[in-house]
């Protein structure tokens, strides 16, 4: 059994793309990125995309500790109209921390800069 929270997080309102920074009950601040540790799994369960039109993305680099690090695509989310989205997987998106230098963070874009809203249900699990 593993470790279940949520992260929160919202666009800025005045640029088209960016990073969310995230929020949670188990964070003490907000992160732009979460740390995938050593020997364990990340399972995103579920995401609820609201508020303006905006495309969410979550990514997944092998190394964050670089200057400048890779992050690929994993999925993508539309809100096609202003309104609320919720996507919830019956199988679980899993990226694992193969070295403890893995991450993944939640990118937007929009074609007009607007209040736009993320949650997603995150558990970390051992990778047995």
């Amino acid at each position: 059994m593993g470790e279940l929270f949520t992260l929160y997080g919202a666009t800025d309102g005045s640029n088209t793309t960016g990073t969310f920074d995230l929020y949670g009950d188990l964070l003490q601040a907000a992160v732009n990125y979460v740390r995938i540790p050593k020997g364990m799994k990340a399972k995103i369960w579920c995401k609820l995309v609201s508020g303006a039109p905006v495309d969410v993305s979550i990514q997944y680099t092998h190394n964050v500790t670089v200057t400048s690090p890779t992050y690929i695509t994993i999925t993508t989310e539309s809100l096609a109209n202003a309104g609320e989205e919720s996507i919830e997987k019956r199988r679980p998106i899993v990226l694992r921390g193969f070295t403890g230098k893995e991450a993944f963070k939640t990118t937007w874009s929009q074609s007009s800069a607007a209040k736009s809203y993320v949650q997603i249900e995150v558990e970390l699990t051992e990778d047995l």
